[in-house]
């Protein structure tokens, strides 16, 4: 059985299949509700239930006891149960990019231990627009997808960038790595999704990354560049040694042309030649801005370090609590 979804004030509405989640039904009709982690985690999928009744299908980790009360839910974790209305003020409706299912052809495949950077060329039939910190699904030929956020889009080249983490056994990352996957082949994706992306305000950033977490902010600090953002914006990139650091070359030059940007990379398991921070991302950002009250941080990555760095910043930096804006990455095999 579906039910009806009015979505306030954009005046939207759409059909939700019980079972299914408010926000998966609102993506498979084309609706691009704000979301970012899809797994309850990092709160962007938060709306208010105005009228109606839901079933709780995954845990709402990133709700706390005051969102309850105010009858907030996570559109990621609630499937509906009646005809529901919801209030999301941030939303803007048809406003947002469309989303397409697109083609592009493998341009180049660069391996960097276990991570391949892939350059995708995409078709001229379709315009293709993003607005950093989105990302693409990747169509499998059993219509499985697997998702990976777009580290930079070339206009005039029409070449898109992903980093993909190789995992055991994964069904689209092993084939980059095996073979099966090489230049000059097709692949079709769907895209762009996400609400993840920088804010308006003027305010000094702190930006933080774990894995390939790092490829939406690279595409932030690109349009970052583009704007001739004038304040601090500091990096914090976590991996687990040295050669994990597989595109310090592109944040160098990225951070070369901001007029006040700064990256440092923080190893869990450095070797012991390595002279830079130990450690964690979140750990490191909270050492070198013990006051925060006037930042605006962004994270992409691990869901723990998200939540902890939420946690740490906000209790013990004065962080405002809507200053805080991420990512989470949930690896699917």
């Amino acid at each position: 059985m579906s039910y009806q979804i009015t979505v306030l004030p954009a005046g939207e509405t759409f059909q939700s299949p019980e079972g299914t989640s408010l926000l998966q039904a609102a993506i498979d009709q084309g609706i691009m509700l704000p979301h970012a982690c899809k797994s309850g985690c990092c709160g962007a999928c938060k709306a208010q239930l105005v009228k109606g009744q839901t079933t709780e299908i995954n845990p709402q980790s990133a709700l706390n006891s005051n969102d309850t009360n105010q009858q907030d839910i996570l559109l990621c974790c609630q499937s509906a149960k009646t005809d529901l209305t919801l209030y999301l003020p941030n939303y803007n409706g048809h406003s947002a990019q469309p989303v397409q299912t697109l083609t592009a052809r493998i341009d180049d495949i660069r391996y960097c231990g276990h991570t391949a950077i892939l350059s995708l060329k995409l078709a001229q039939r379709k315009p293709f627009h993003f607005t950093a910190g989105q990302y693409i699904d990747i169509v499998l030929s059993d219509n499985q997808r697997r998702s990976y956020s777009i580290a930079g889009f070339d206009t005039n080249r029409r070449q898109l960038i992903i980093h993909v983490r190789r995992h055991h056994g994964g069904v689209f990352s092993e084939q980059l790595f095996d073979g099966r996957l090489r230049p000059k082949d097709i692949l079709h994706f769907h895209g762009p999704l996400g609400n993840f992306q920088l804010n308006s305000q003027q305010k000094p950033l702190i930006m933080l990354a774990s894995g390939t977490g790092i490829a939406p902010i690279e595409a932030m600090l690109e349009t970052l560049k583009q704007q001739q953002f004038q304040l601090p914006v500091s990096i914090y990139w976590g991996m687990a040694a040295e050669e994990n650091l597989y595109d310090a070359a592109v944040l160098d030059k990225l951070c070369s042309e901001l007029a006040l940007a700064q990256w440092s990379a923080v190893l869990s398991h450095p070797s012991a030649l390595w002279k830079g921070a130990r450690g964690y991302v979140q750990q490191a950002a909270l050492a070198a801005h013990p006051d925060m009250n006037k930042y605006e941080v962004y994270a992409c990555g691990h869901p723990q370090m998200i939540h902890q760095a939420k946690n740490l910043f906000t209790n013990q930096a004065g962080l405002p609590e809507d200053a805080f804006f991420a990512d989470n990455f949930t690896p699917a095999v």
